[in-house]
């Protein structure tokens, strides 16, 4: 192919983009660089791949690159897009290493907004995987594949293949038959979405990415400053308390990896996505219940304001004040622990806002 070679008589074929089938080119006439690939598939299918890619001409979206326009040039249809400077996430993960939680999270939210907006078009990518996702110069994720055949119909497809995406980006790794461990939210989540069962639903995706893309999961801020003052305990056991009485029913994921502050200090509780609460939160009793979340959460308290997860016949050498509500809370009989409306009246009494 030569490098003077046109489409359509307006887009100037220039150099590879990587190592796949995407060039880069110029719009003469609408004086900017774009991206073109062809499209190859079979004859038979060539009308519904144009009527696929003239359809994802519609979306316009920040975290999407743009098909700008279809063209046929000898019998071969072509993909033109908007160009992106960066790199796809397969490149700069395989050229560095995987990416810190909090930047694979910036990632999924960005690609996640994304496909909202093209499910909401009723049009499905089919393609999500590193390959496309761009990682642009001032460190946005966005979305590139749209209009490429796809033999994906549903939604839920695409959100499997997300965290997969994002599974290879904190991870370096497809998640085969046997996706990362951990307890911490992001891979809790990612675990989700790849269950042979369907993802959780799209709002809980959207919070949980959300929140680990700015906020700090308590439990490495106890790593890293160790014990907190038991007012500053006290309001982040406020916040926690009310996420679970607006919640519907029962928790049964309340521990510090789940317990997100913002740069002000403000504690948010992440929904629960099933996929089990570590040995040291889970009360005694084993069964999932109100009463198993307050226990939890005193539990969570006790890890906040001592350093170290309760174990039996811990003291309670910092809590100070909270000792008395801790060791209720944390009582092996369910009906010996006080009710939510106990648990607020007496945090309210001790916490304050907290600055970090």
């Amino acid at each position: 192919m030569g490098e003077t070679r046109k489409l359509s008589g307006r887009y100037r074929l220039l150099n590879p983009l990587g190592a796949g089938s995407v060039r880069l080119a110029f719009d003469e006439s609408g004086h900017r660089d774009v991206a073109v690939r062809e499209l190859r598939v079979p004859a038979d299918l060539r009308d519904s791949a144009l009527h696929r890619a003239r359809r994802a001409m519609v979306l316009r979206h920040g975290s999407i690159v743009r098909v700008l326009d279809v063209v046929v040039e000898d019998g071969t249809p072509w993909l033109v897009m908007e160009f992106v400077s960066g790199a796809s996430l397969e490149q700069a993960v395989r050229s560095r290493r995987p990416l810190p939680v909090m930047q694979a999270a910036r990632v999924g939210v960005g690609v996640l907004s994304a496909l909202t907006a093209a499910h909401a078009a009723a049009i499905v990518h089919g393609y999500v995987d590193p390959g496309n996702v761009l990682l642009t110069t001032t460190g946005r994720a966005v979305l590139t594949g749209f209009g490429l055949p796809s033999r994906a119909t549903w939604p839920s497809g695409d959100l499997w293949s997300l965290g997969a995406t994002l599974h290879f980006a904190v991870e370096g790794r497809p998640p085969g038959q046997v996706p990362a461990e951990g307890p911490d939210p992001l891979r809790s989540l990612i675990r989700a979405m790849l269950n042979p069962t369907g993802p959780p639903p799209v709002e809980v995706i959207r919070e949980t990415l959300e929140r680990l893309a700015v906020d700090q999961p308590l439990d490495r801020l106890i790593e890293s400053l160790g014990p907190l003052p038991p007012a500053e305990v006290a309001a982040i056991g406020l916040a926690v308390l009310d996420r679970l009485r607006r919640g519907p029913g029962v928790h049964g994921g309340v521990q510090p990896g789940n317990v997100l502050l913002d740069a002000a200090g403000r504690a948010t509780l992440l929904p629960s996505l099933r996929s089990g609460t570590l040995p040291a939160y889970t009360a005694p009793e084993g069964v999932q219940s109100p009463a198993a979340d307050l226990w939890s959460l005193g539990a969570t308290l006790f890890a906040a304001v001592e350093g170290v997860p309760p174990a039996p016949g811990a003291p309670l050498g910092r809590a100070g004040p909270l000792a008395s509500l801790l060791f209720r809370l944390l009582s092996g009989n369910p009906a010996e622990r006080p009710s939510p409306d106990e648990v607020r009246r007496e945090l309210t009494a001790l916490g304050r806002p907290r600055n970090i």
